[in-house]
């Protein structure tokens, strides 16, 4: 049998989420079975199925169709393009190949979707900024804290985007291998050191705790 596939959608090397609807595709564990299996290339749905069956969890393709048309709905997966397959007999079959959105999909917890919204009376900001403070030995202005927090909580989400939109394709290949708790402590630690070259973080934490 000779096959040949026509890739029509280009995919990205990353992709941002920040809708909770999104995020919570990363809790199914059969939705991130598929993103597993789709990691190392374009697969059909009897491509799919066979691999659940390999992995002693078979699944029908109707099944797989749901999971995929759920993971088409978020965006994190698309119709690659088309396989066709010619047997001996000359008789020719085509298939819908399905392919991640992008290489790597980096999770972001926004601040509005925070129950505070990042206001002044944030929970997450008041405990942060009690805890920071003990090294003030100042309580500090919840106004002034509440604002910087939200600033450079937002800054930190762009550096990231930026840092992995310029990533080469060695970086992302690292960067997949992870689990999605795992690219996220890398967003964190990784936003925070390029933060660091941007702006004296210990001195705009200074001013913001303020007598």
């Amino acid at each position: 049998m000779v096959s040949q596939e026509a890739i029509t959608y280009k995919q990205k090397p990353v992709k941002i989420i920040k809708d909770q609807k999104t995020l919570k595709v990363f809790h199914d564990e059969n939705l991130m079975i598929v993103l597993k299996f789709l990691k190392k290339g374009p697969c059909s749905i009897a491509d799919l199925v066979s691999k659940f069956k390999q992995s002693n969890n078979e699944k029908s393709d109707k099944t797989i169709y749901r999971y995929l048309h759920k993971l088409i709905q978020v965006k994190l997966v698309a119709k690659a393009g088309k396989r066709v397959t010619s047997n001996e007999d000359d008789d020719i079959i085509s298939e819908t190949i399905y392919i991640r959105s992008a290489k790597a999909f980096i999770t972001v917890n926004p601040i509005d979707d925070r129950d505070c919204k990042g206001g002044v009376e944030c929970p997450v900001w008041e405990a942060i900024r009690l805890l920071v403070g003990q090294f003030f030995d100042n309580k500090g202005d919840k106004e002034s804290f509440a604002k910087l927090a939200t600033k450079l909580d937002r800054d930190i989400d762009n550096l990231v985007i930026q840092m992995f939109e310029n990533a080469d394709d060695e970086t992302l290949d690292k960067i997949v291998d992870l689990d999605w708790s795992g690219i996220n402590h890398v967003m964190q630690f990784a936003g925070w050191l390029a933060m660091s070259t941007k702006i004296d973080i210990p001195k705009e934490l200074e001013k913001s705790y303020k007598s």
